[in-house]
């Protein structure tokens, strides 16, 4: 092992160009990918705890009036994996057989009242399901208990000294006068007689640490099984409710279509982010980029493996020669490539963990840029075993120079001839093998080690399957048929052979003599370049989605702000007035039940929107629970015309609504700028959930199209209103719907900010195999440029053909991507149509087409700029004289 050691650290040092591109190459691979699972994992962890309720599940359920439910029938419901009854309230805790009577003991107080604490009840059998809390000393609680048992906070064991084992006492609080929603007023309930709460003796099983329900109001809680809960608070009325723990494999939207018609729910906002729609589709997208960098990183490492075999045919022939057996000279090949590869994993990983905290410093994240997330993890596991992944597939590469030396003669070798490529066969037999394990084993063992985000659904599963699908003809036309590609770069210099003659020549020939480089070369441009094409085709599609909308939501609109309170019908009738003015929309009456819902009135939307075209809505809309749901959300929640929408009332009572209608007409609002709402009649608001919304500071007044959108039309009336209603406001602020469909339309090209960084980085990659490609075949061919320059070709002849070949390459790679990026951008947008939820009309990528074939061509030319000034360095007498 010290003798191939020792030929392995030489010829790394002595061609110390090759040694630092391959390198560079295969740490950018292993960056890449190293630097998109860290910065998702770092902004989900970063972004979604602190916005997680610890003592909350993933989901809180009320079934519908009238529906019968139980733990077992919500676990039979698609996206639910666990469920159990639960109710929360307070319960005052005692130690001598009355929990109204004090008693002094340990650190107990000696008299007043006995401390009330927060009371979870939840059935014994699935507590633990929930992860909820955690234990510092004892068990769970036993469905099978012969006798009342609790857990409590570590406020209670401080409090009242209380250990495991000991007997403590629990009744629910004296009842205050509740109130209820009557009429759309809060009216008191009266207790009729005299209240005697229920006293229970509770054995301690458990200690709760100081994490999710524990933590609690500060560790002053207790948790019984749910019967003996309903049997503390006997005699008063318990509305069933439900914790539940979404099925991971299950998408969300597919979770809330599962529970809408049936329940009113709440989500933890922890489990929603990342998991929306659009977010499953982005983060999803970030990380097949990231797999395409791995591949391209794995294959410039086996392209300078095998490029180099060739390069070094005399130093085989001269071991040979010297009595070195077969195994001996595979073991400097493959010493040669451990010390690439994991040089190149280990930079790898540095630069893909620093990557990641720089973009997380700058606010780019997977869920787009301008979202600053806490604190930074590393999930060292992952990203050790991604690099371990790229460092082993680099490791197969080298197996190809002990296929290629096996028909290998001393002599011919020690003569410089061929001798190294007769085993044709065995050669490109395991370019197959190659091929295989780049595009099907690694895209396989990558998203076994990385998976998909949300639910493997059909659509998704296309989608994956076309990435590979481009992965394998990409790595297959470059491996295995890379005679056709050399081919047609060959066609196109030979045009070129007429304006100069030399260096169109010996391109040409250079091209047909390497067609595996020429084929690498080209397709790992093409790649890149139909990345470029497909994903601005895509952000296309997106904006012109975000144009469709704002013409029906926010054009001919304007927001006004900070007006002082006034009575919303004075104001509306007011500006009826004016000229131009058709609606004016309210939204001081807002809830979230499960989505944002606001109530708005119909009697200032009837000239627009779906009130215009059938006047018979408005009535029904004020006469009946009806809701007007968004497009984005009926088509998320595969809501249609006539389904119920659920909705607990303030009572807690789960009523139904009608789906009126599917409009995006009324209702948007930029503060929250949310595109997924339902609006109700203020009268059920009113009545259902007492939210009165007469006064109003902000309004959004609906304009015609007679006249712009500035202060000289529309909104200068709007101002001249305002102004006269309010003489004595100053500071009302307006935001007009031009402004909104504006920033929707940068904050999708400042979303997608992240996707062109990751393929600049796929272009460097790109570029890096034709610099190693036109690096190793200019040392390969030191003796045929030698002889050129002792015939009297110039610097300018010799690099003028190196550079040509490099255009031309970059030619045919540019125009394979972009006829890959055009006929993949449709099923990229059908795709994200479907996983998304959207309704993505079709569009082209535009001047990113062109942009994208001269980027490949600029890239490869650039790559060509060190061989160049490798081949000029070279001494003509001393390349004849060694070759």
């Amino acid at each position: 092992m010290g003798l191939s050691l020792m030929i392995a650290r030489r010829s790394l040092l002595q061609r110390p160009g090759r040694t630092f591109f391959s390198i560079l190459g295969v740490a950018l691979g292993v960056a890449t990918v190293v630097g998109v699972v860290t910065l998702d994992h770092a902004t989900i962890e970063g972004y979604a705890r602190p916005r997680q309720a610890q003592d909350r599940p993933d989901i809180e359920l009320t079934a519908a009036r009238g529906e019968t439910a139980t733990s077992d029938l919500l676990e039979g419901l698609e996206g639910i994996s666990a469920a159990s009854k639960f109710f929360q309230n307070e319960v005052m805790v005692g130690i001598e057989g009355d929990a109204t009577v004090p008693a002094g003991r340990g650190g107990a107080a000696a008299g007043g009242a006995s401390p009330r604490a927060q009371l979870l009840a939840i059935e014994a059998r699935y507590a633990a399901s929930f992860g909820q809390f955690g234990l510092a000393a004892g068990a769970d609680l036993s469905p099978d208990a012969t006798e009342n048992e609790v857990l409590i906070g570590p406020y209670l064991v401080e409090e009242f000294g209380l250990d495991l084992g000991d007997e403590i006492f629990l009744s629910r609080p004296v009842r205050a006068a509740r109130q209820r929603c009557e009429d759309g007023q809060l009216v008191a309930v009266p207790r009729g007689e005299t209240d005697r709460p229920n006293v229970l003796p509770f054995r301690v099983v458990g200690i709760l640490t100081r994490e999710g329900t524990g933590r609690a109001a500060g560790g002053n809680v207790a948790v019984v099984d749910y019967e003996v809960g309903r049997e503390l608070y006997r005699g008063v009325e318990i509305q069933p409710r439900f914790w539940a723990v979404k099925d991971p494999g299950v998408d969300l939207e597919r979770l809330q279509r599962s529970l809408g018609a049936t329940y009113s729910y709440a989500l933890n906002r922890g489990i929603v982010v990342g998991q929306a729609a659009d977010e499953r589709a982005f983060r999803t997208g970030v990380r097949m980029l990231g797999l395409l960098a791995l591949v391209l990183g794995l294959y410039v490492i086996f392209h300078t493996l095998s490029m180099s075999l060739t390069e070094r045919v005399l130093e085989v022939g001269t071991l040979h020669a010297l009595g070195a057996t077969r195994g001996q000279i595979g073991r400097v090949f493959f010493t040669e490539a451990v010390l690439l590869a994991g040089a190149g994993a280990l930079v790898g990983v540095l630069f893909g963990v620093l990557l990641a905290f720089v973009a997380v410093k700058f606010g780019i994240t997977t869920l787009g840029v301008g979202k600053y997330v806490q604190g930074f993890v590393v999930p060292w596991g992952l990203v050790g075993t991604l690099a371990l992944l790229g460092f082993l597939v680099a490791l197969v590469g080298s197996v190809y120079p002990l296929v290629a030396i096996g028909g290998a003669n001393t002599l011919s070798a020690l003569r410089g001839d061929d001798a190294l490529r007769q085993n044709k066969k065995a050669t490109r037999r395991f370019h197959l093998i190659y091929a295989g394990l780049l595009a099907v084993l690694v895209p396989g063992l990558y998203l076994v080690l990385v998976p998909v985000v949300g639910e493997m659904t059909g659509e998704l599963v296309t989608v994956l399957l076309g990435v590979v699908g481009l992965l394998t003809l990409v790595v297959v036309l470059s491996l295995v048929l890379p005679v056709a590609l050399s081919a047609l770069c060959a066609a196109i210099v030979r045009p070129l052979t007429s304006f100069y003659p030399l260096a169109g020549r010996l391109a040409t020939r250079a091209m047909q003599d390497a067609p595996a480089r020429v084929g690498v070369s080209a397709c790992a441009l093409g790649l890149v370049a139909a990345g470029f094409v497909g994903l601005h085709g895509m952000t296309a599609s997106l904006s012109a989605e975000v144009t469709n909308w704002a013409e029906e939501a926010v054009d001919d609109k304007v927001w006004a702000r900070n007006l002082p309170p006034t009575n919303y019908e004075e104001l509306s009738a007011r500006l009826a007035e004016f000229p131009g003015v058709v609606g004016v929309e309210k939204a001081s009456a807002r809830q979230f039940a499960p989505f944002l819902v606001i109530g708005m009135s119909s009697s200032t939307m009837g000239s627009y929107g779906v009130f215009a075209e059938e006047a018979a809505l408005a009535d029904r809309f004020e006469t009946e629970r009806t809701i007007i749901l968004s497009r984005r959300l009926a088509r998320d929640l595969d809501y249609a015309i006539g389904d119920s929408v659920q909705m607990k009332s303030h009572n807690g009572v789960v009523l139904g609504f009608e789906v009126l209608a599917i409009s995006d007409a009324y209702g948007f609002w930029p503060s929250p700028d949310e595109r997924m709402y339902g609006v109700i009649s203020d009268h059920w608001m009113r009545q259902d959930f007492c939210l009165a919304s007469d006064v109003v500071t902000e309004v959004c007044v609906r304009f015609d199209d007679s006249a712009p959108m500035t202060d000289a039309g529309h909104l200068g009336v709007l101002k001249a209103a305002l102004r006269d209603v309010f003489p004595e406001a100053d500071d009302v602020q307006y935001r007009i719907g031009e402004e909104i469909r504006d920033y929707a339309l940068k904050d999708i090209g400042r979303d997608f900010f992240v996707f062109d960084l990751l393929l600049l980085l796929m272009a460097g990659l790109a570029s890096l195999g034709v610099l190693n490609g036109q690096l190793l075949a200019t040392l390969e061919r030191s003796r045929e440029l030698g002889v050129l320059k002792a015939l009297g070709a110039d610097r300018g002849q010799v690099g003028g053909a190196m550079l040509l070949e490099a255009i031309v390459v970059g030619v045919a790679g540019g125009g394979l991507g972009v006829l890959l990026g055009l006929a993949a951008t449709p099923f990229v947008v059908d795709a994200l149509d479907t996983i998304a939820g959207l309704s993505l009309p079709k569009a082209s990528a535009g001047w990113w087409i062109p942009m994208s074939f001269a980027g490949a061509v600029f890239v490869s030319a650039v790559a060509s700029l060190y061989p160049i000034r490798r081949a000029r360095e070279f001494d003509a007498v001393r390349a004849v004289r060694t070759k």
